[in-house]
């Protein structure tokens, strides 16, 4: 028995997906290093809020004698990716800030 062949110049119309593309930022603003910098710091810090909303849940549960929502592991996990994350950011605003700070020193006044 053959298999059957994927043939893309087929005249079908190409099949549509339930996944979108999704950006902050609209079309005209892409590849702005600045609107995607601010829509990358987006994304992290909503990253970072939902670790901590997570894990604070968590905790909370332990504490009042309900099952977490995430088992110690996976809260200690969380809270090092928001950890890690912040840092990750805080690294990138400062090589920005330094791009920034050393353009301003070179250019005339």
């Amino acid at each position: 028995m053959s298999k059957p062949e994927f043939n893309p110049s087929s005249s079908k119309p190409p099949i549509e997906s339930f996944h979108k593309s999704f950006s902050w930022l609209t079309p005209t603003l892409k590849g702005d290093r600045e609107a995607e910098f601010y829509a990358l710091t987006l994304d992290i810090c909503q990253d970072i809020k939902t670790c901590i909303n997570l894990a604070h849940l968590s905790n909370t549960d332990r504490d009042d004698n309900t099952m977490p929502t995430l088992d110690i592991l996976d809260t200690e996990t969380l809270l090092r990716l928001a950890l890690s994350s912040s840092h990750l950011l805080s690294e990138l605003a400062a090589r920005r800030i330094d791009a920034l700070n050393d353009h301003a020193l070179t250019k005339p006044e």
